[in-house]
């Protein structure tokens, strides 16, 4: 990213937008775009890119030294931890039994493509 400040930014706002604001809005309208802009580390490696086919999507890596608090703390209660783990099961319980459900149906499509009768005598010919 080029060095950005609030005043290039603000130049940018249409001129008559700009010429109708009061010195009062302009100065906090040039307070958000500093608090919104990213602000400088010390990081070694900086990478920002987005994706071509979505231009809302981005991506950032950032490579350098840790500076946030080391110990965090969660309070998380046992009643949610065993919900957690409740879904969790259930979800990879159903996922397992959709893929086993969409090999069978697949397999069965193929046997029915070649023509395979698995029971030659349940239907009255």
């Amino acid at each position: 990213m080029a060095n950005l400040n609030e005043n290039d930014i603000f130049e940018k706002i249409n001129p008559l937008i700009k010429e109708s604001m009061t010195n009062e809005q302009k100065r906090e309208t040039k307070r958000l775009i500093s608090c919104a802009l990213p602000k400088p580390t010390k990081k070694i490696v900086t990478l920002n890119f987005n994706f071509w086919f979505l231009k809302m999507f981005y991506i950032t890596i950032y490579l350098g030294s840790e500076h946030r608090e080391i110990s965090r703390r969660f309070s998380i209660s046992k009643l949610f931890q065993v919900l957690m783990i409740t879904f969790s099961t259930g979800f990879v319980f159903l996922v397992i039994l959709s893929v086993l459900t969409a090999i069978f149906l697949a397999l069965y499509y193929i046997k029915s493509l070649i023509g395979i009768d698995l029971f030659q005598f349940h239907l009255l010919r």
